[in-house]
């Protein structure tokens, strides 16, 4: 049972990260903006998975560039997450690093289904960046499909 829901997140993300261009361009409404970054989010591409977790892709902009281990700058970051929101605990699928002008810095690869099932929830350092933009998120996603299951 297990190995059939990391499955379909994994199909799920998988096609979320690969066939972007395939999808008809949806709205990524800006969730979260502080400090010289903005957090967007792919609300027509988010899916709830049957434990109530869901998987999201979230667009990073920086105003300034950032630097990778191999420092080389960056100015976006796009982000494909595995994300349980009570309480907020994230499981970072993949990330992909872009410069100022689009270019790719550093492509991420998605993990294995088998892969996935061992990664543990992690949680976020309380009041930074990425606490408050995911908590926005979850807000987000929480909303768009609260009555459905």
């Amino acid at each position: 049972m297990k190995q059939l829901f990391f499955s379909a997140a994994f199909s799920t993300a998988l096609a979320m990260a690969v066939a972007p261009a395939a999808q008809a361009q949806a709205s990524w409404p800006i969730i979260y903006k502080a400090n010289g970054v903005s957090v967007a989010l792919d609300t027509a591409g988010a899916e709830r998975n049957s434990d109530g977790s869901f998987i999201t892709r979230t667009r990073w902009d920086y105003a300034e560039a950032h630097k990778l281990e191999n420092k080389k700058p960056y100015t976006q970051m796009t982000e494909v997450a595995l994300l349980r929101c009570t309480p907020v605990r994230i499981k970072r699928l993949t990330e992909s690093f872009y410069t100022e002008d689009g270019a790719a810095v550093k492509e991420g690869t998605m993990p294995s289904p088998g892969e996935v099932q061992y990664m543990t929830w992690d949680r976020l350092p309380l009041r930074s960046e990425g606490a408050r933009a995911f908590s926005n998120v979850c807000a987000n996603v929480t909303k768009k499909f609260r009555g459905k299951r």
